[in-house]
């Protein structure tokens, strides 16, 4: 049966018509009110006396929020116009009369003056029954209450432009169907039509419980970025006129993928919410700009580097971001909070103000709760008061010395002799008098020099000397350890360089000596490909940020960084956010399962256990192996291959290889054939539109396009753990096409897969 058949269609076409007429309607509606308030406010400030301002001031306040308000409304009611809606149910209460039909898109609509819903918030309590409930009884929550019923429709709309394409109604067998012919769609708009076809899993996971922590473990491609920038969508609809951005965070691997995503955070009303990197952030916070080392330079070492110094590096790496490490800085800590207690009592000349005892109690105990150098700053400001209280007193006390000395001057018989004591005393009643006022003023400045003065990095560097290091490692390094971390060590120091792994420490210590200025604090906080981030890191920002929630997503099979980060969940759990929710998602939704088991037979060759992930069942081509002569015959053999690929409605593409140094030779390779044009991207680059994009594999984690060439120069996989990891991230990158391009199949590993899962294309 064609669509226009169908015996909804007409009442489906006046439904949309219905709703993009009433959108418009308010569209004009609210600019038409944005010039009136535009016109309140220019009169507000005509009327503007600058000496009695409270009211016409009071209206030009009042008009600039709605006009903010108008603005916002008119915006997001511009985002959906295009495709208002993407779904529908007709669903009962149990304790009503009539069925409800509801439309569901990415933004609520109401008929301003019934107030009924025109279109339903996918985010809002009800709408969860089109995600997670079955056709018949179903139930869903709304302000702690639980609403029962029974839903006996769920339709789906493909709408482009405000045309209606087609719909279908969703059960359980065409709901895989939908499921498909999205995936089966080009990169190009996945990530924000996401919402249109939300898995059950991944909709328990958007609204698990908002007050507390997740963390989830989910396998390449199972949507998880987007599911926690969703999640965020979520808790801004939640918090409704309580949201703040300024109290939200999103942690991001590197600045590409912050670009990468920067498409879809609109969509979803989160674009203004903060989005940076650990290394950034931490800048941000200890107000230094540092010569922090790239973490892909240590992983290039850690892979070409000789195996003995590969050992140490990762060995020291490791050490960096544990729990013991954190450990030996917090005995530091109290190392340094006694060298804040003052040996001497704080007095004005001969006048005991406060005692040493009680102001090491102040520090110690009354203001335990802040960072050192503003205990010291409160510490300032209480001994300020004090003086300011007892000035008069002090100052009565020798005036009153100088009055019983003028009495016995004034006694003298002799006038002579008399007036002469009397001049005397008079002067060094002043002198004295004077002196006191002098110590007052400078009394707290001078008393406040007991305390130490040191920056954050002094701190960190005195840490790191031999002799605090040795003493601090006790009982947790031998000699031996100690000695190679400190020889390590010393390199960085000379160069004045710093690794990703010091910046816990750093912000460790900013926490305990600095604090964080307001405007860098956040409540929620996002962090996306999270195993490679190590214990300490973690810790280190609950504890400056004073909050444990955290969003936290990642898989454990791609931590190519697994020497500094994560090899298991449990010591997170357990040690910084024991109130988590911790979930598991294995069903990847991004590539083929042709490609999928290709990648989950490299990833057999890991020695550790990791769990394969399960693709939805979409089939495609087998991955194909291009065996390439030299650099230009593997240069025409892409571009050949590309060309047919976009013959298949590929629209995006990407290259990936091993390292930064073969990505740059075959970058080189390609300006040299003028046969493609070529983005490469490394950390700080942006991705180009409409270039096929060459990317280390370490840079190209998170991303996602319709066909990836993996290639292999100079820099071949071995059976490390590094690069099993690295050519498993590779391999999961491509949502339709892939083909692996080297001299021979052995540079990446493929005579270890099972030939049946691939085509060869061999040179004769």
């Amino acid at each position: 049966m064609s669509l226009s058949e169908h015996p909804d269609y007409q009442d489906e076409l006046k439904r949309l018509l219905f709703t993009k007429n009433y959108i418009e309607s308010i569209i004009i509606a609210t600019e038409t009110s944005k010039e009136n308030y535009r016109e309140k406010i220019s009169e507000a400030f005509q009327d503007l006396d600058w000496l009695d301002s409270s009211l016409s001031y009071t209206n030009i306040l009042t008009n600039a929020q709605f006009m903010e308000r108008s603005a916002e409304e008119v915006r997001n009611l511009k985002k959906i116009r295009p495709k208002p809606y993407f779904a529908r149910i007709n669903f009962k209460h149990d304790d009503r009369q009539t069925e409800e039909i509801l439309y569901i898109g990415k933004a609520s609509v109401f008929d301003r003056e019934s107030q009924q819903p025109i279109i339903v918030d996918w985010r809002s309590p009800i709408a969860n029954v089109y995600y997670d409930g079955r056709l018949g009884d179903v139930e869903y929550k709304a302000e702690g209450e639980m609403y029962e019923g029974f839903l006996s429709l769920k339709r789906q709309y493909e709408i482009v432009d405000g045309s209606l394409q087609s719909y279908r109604d969703v059960d359980l067998t065409t709901n895989d169907e939908l499921l498909q012919d999205s995936l089966a769609k080009s990169s190009d708009n996945r990530l924000s039509e996401i919402v249109s076809t939300i898995q059950a899993e991944q909709n328990e996971i958007i609204r698990a419980d908002l007050n507390r922590p997740i963390i989830v473990q989910g396998a390449a491609g199972s949507g998880k970025t987007t599911i926690a920038l969703h999640r965020i969508s979520y808790l801004i609809y939640t918090l409704g006129q309580e949201f703040n951005p300024e109290n939200m965070m999103v942690i991001a691997p590197n600045r590409l993928f912050i670009d990468y995503i920067s498409d879809v955070l609109p969509e979803l009303g989160v674009d203004r919410i903060r989005q940076t990197t650990y290394v950034d952030y931490v800048q941000d916070v200890i107000g230094k700009k540092l010569k922090v080392i790239p973490q892909e330079k240590k992983l290039v070492a850690i892979v070409s580097e000789e195996p003995k110094i590969a050992e140490t590096i990762k060995w020291v790496t490791n050490f960096k971001g544990s729990f013991q490490y954190q450990k030996m800085i917090e005995r530091y800590m109290k190392e340094i909070q006694a060298s804040f207690y003052p040996d001497e009592d704080f007095a004005v000349e001969r006048f005991r103000l406060m005692t040493a005892r009680k102001i090491k109690h102040l520090f110690q105990d009354e203001y335990n709760y802040l960072p050192y150098y503003r205990r010291v700053e409160r510490i300032k400001k209480v001994l300020q008061g004090d003086v300011r209280r007892k000035k008069k007193q002090m100052l009565h006390k020798v005036q009153a010395i100088y009055e019983h000395k003028l009495d016995v001057a004034l006694s003298i018989k002799e006038p002579l002799k008399r007036r002469v004591k009397v001049s005397a005393c008079m002067d060094e009643k002043e002198t004295r008098v004077n002196q006191l006022n002098k110590e007052i003023r400078s009394s707290v400045t001078n008393y406040m020099k007991n305390f130490p003065k040191q920056s954050l990095l002094d701190y960190y560097r005195e840490f790191l000397n031999p002799q605090t290091f040795t003493r601090l490692s006790e009982g947790v390094l031998t000699k031996n350890e100690v000695h190679t971390f400190l020889n390590y060590q010393e390199t960085l120091l000379k160069k004045n360089q710093f690794e990703v792994e010091d910046l816990a420490s750093l912000l460790y210590l900013q926490h305990y000596l600095f604090g964080i200025t307001p405007e860098l604090k956040a409540r929620n906080v996002v962090i996306d490909e999270a195993q490679d981030y190590s214990y300490f890191q973690f810790s280190a920002l609950k504890a400056l940020l004073g909050t444990d929630m955290f969003t936290i997503v990642g898989d454990l099979a791609q931590g190519i960084h697994a020497y500094r980060g994560m090899t298991d969940w449990d010591i997170l759990v357990k040690k910084v956010f024991p109130r988590a929710n911790y979930v598991t998602m294995q069903k990847s939704y991004r590539t083929t399962v042709e490609i999928m088991k290709t990648a989950n037979e490299i990833l057999d060759l890991m020695e550790e256990d990791v769990p394969k992930v399960e693709p939805v069942v979409r089939h495609g081509v087998k991955p194909l192996f291009i065996q390439g002569q030299d650099r230009q015959d593997i240069v025409r053999s892409i571009v050949d291959k590309i060309e047919k690929d976009q013959e298949d409605h590929c629209k995006n593409f990407a290259i990936i290889t091993k390292t930064e140094r073969d990505a740059r030779e075959l970058h080189k390779a390609f300006k040299h054939s003028n046969l493609l044009e070529t983005n490469l991207l490394v950390e700080m680059d942006e991705m180009e539109s409409g270039k096929v994009v060459i990317v280390p594999s370490y840079i190209a984690k998170g991303l996602e396009f319709d066909s990836v060439f993996i290639v292999s120069l100079d820099d071949r996989y071995t059976l490390t753990d590094v690069d099993i990891k690295l050519l498993y991230v590779a391999m999961t990158r491509p949502l339709h096409r892939l083909t692996l391009v080297a001299n021979n199949k052995q540079d990446l590993l493929l005579n270890w897969v099972d030939e049946k899962l691939i085509d060869f294309q061999v040179r004769a």
